[in-house]
């Protein structure tokens, strides 16, 4: 035999011997780690990514640290999370989510730090997979293609495909390309979840053409008069967009459609607070139209944010998308209150630069 050929054979042989070695059962799999920012006391949940959610192990937080031991019938992409009863964070965090890793054969480091919203994307080290998904996560962004290309190459660590490949949910050609580079062992022994994952893909990548086509076929409104609208503040008072337009102190509003969950909407938060702390005294306000269906969260997250301007909850079936096109969000309108008029229609618009030539 070989060396080049015997050293695929037995690499192949570590991975099979992996899922073989979990499916009987022969190999306790633990998880243990510290954690910061989540009380002592707290319950710890290990989820199933690639088997609908179903929750494998649980444990409690004990002096920082937690340990979980698990048996499973194979290798599998796991989430952590931290159970959403009151009084569980220790510092503030938004959601319940610590962690994702995989949990296999041996023991997986696992230090979590809830206070530092980076720390969630930094996986887990001990084992195989762990290691070179930790190397990849930890690399600098110009050399994570070619990381990710390595790993998903080696068999030893082909299984991480699985997870690449859901990094593409707008290019399905890719995503399906990715997948097709699964040993023939790990395709059939994963069979149940690439099928499921292939069905998600093609929803995904469907959804993002509509999202594409709709950006396409979309009104612009820059010229036409704001439609006013009016909903409950953090306070469930009412606030109706044309007392604040018509407020002889505001020259300008901007009206921002937006929601907790929206990932570019909350990157877009520092950029408003930004503006409304350099521009409000010179006659600038916020209209921010939250999509959230949850008022107790949204009310939490702005105020945990610091989002003084006025913000006003409107559930995804309100007039107000329709009246002003919203089939996406960030979106963001500038409206004149001399005329009524809208001055900008864009997702992301440069508001600073735009501000300083009307509010100098």
């Amino acid at each position: 035999m070989g060396s080049v050929f015997k050293n695929k054979f037995l690499a192949a042989a570590m991975v099979l011997l992996a899922v073989v070695s979990c499916k009987n059962a022969s190999i306790d799999c633990v998880v243990k780690g510290t954690v910061r920012g989540v009380k002592d006391g707290a319950e710890l949940v290990l989820q199933d990514d690639w088997n609908k959610w179903k929750v494998i192990s649980t444990t409690k937080v004990e002096n920082g640290t937690f340990e979980f031991h698990s048996r499973i019938p194979a290798p599998t992409h796991v989430y952590l999370y931290a159970t959403n009863s009151e009084d569980v964070y220790a510092n503030p965090y938004d959601g319940g989510q610590l962690k994702d890793f995989f949990l296999e054969p041996g023991t997986v480091i696992v230090d979590v730090h809830a206070e530092d919203e980076d720390d969630i994307a930094t996986g887990a080290t001990g084992t195989v997979l762990n290691d070179a998904f930790h190397k990849i996560l930890a690399a600098d962004p110009d050399v994570r293609e070619a990381l990710w290309e390595e790993a998903i190459n080696d068999e030893q660590t082909n299984l991480l495909a699985l997870v690449r490949a859901d990094d593409f949910p707008d290019d399905l050609t890719r995503a399906s390309e990715i997948l097709d580079r699964l040993s023939p062992d790990l395709a059939k022994a994963y069979k149940k979840y690439i099928s499921t994952l292939k069905k998600s893909l093609v929803r995904r990548a469907e959804a993002a053409e509509r999202r594409k086509n709709a950006i396409e076929e979309e009104i612009n409104l820059v010229g036409q008069h704001y439609i006013d609208m009016e909903y409950p503040n953090t306070e469930d008072i009412p606030v109706r967009l044309s007392a604040v337009v018509d407020d002889p102190d505001i020259r300008y509003v901007i009206l921002d459609f937006w929601a907790t969950w929206c990932l570019p909407c909350v990157e877009s938060i520092p950029m408003l607070k930004e503006v409304y702390a350099k521009y409000h005294d010179k006659g600038l306000e916020i209209y921010s139209i939250s999509q959230d269906s949850k008022a107790k969260e949204w009310k939490a997250f702005v105020e945990e944010n610091e989002m003084i301007w006025i913000n006003v909850l409107a559930n995804s079936g309100s007039k107000v998308y329709k009246d002003y096109g919203i089939e996406f969000i960030p979106r963001v309108f500038l409206i004149d209150c001399q005329t009524g008029e809208i001055l900008v229609h864009e997702s992301r618009p440069d508001l600073d630069t735009i501000l300083a030539e009307l509010l100098p």
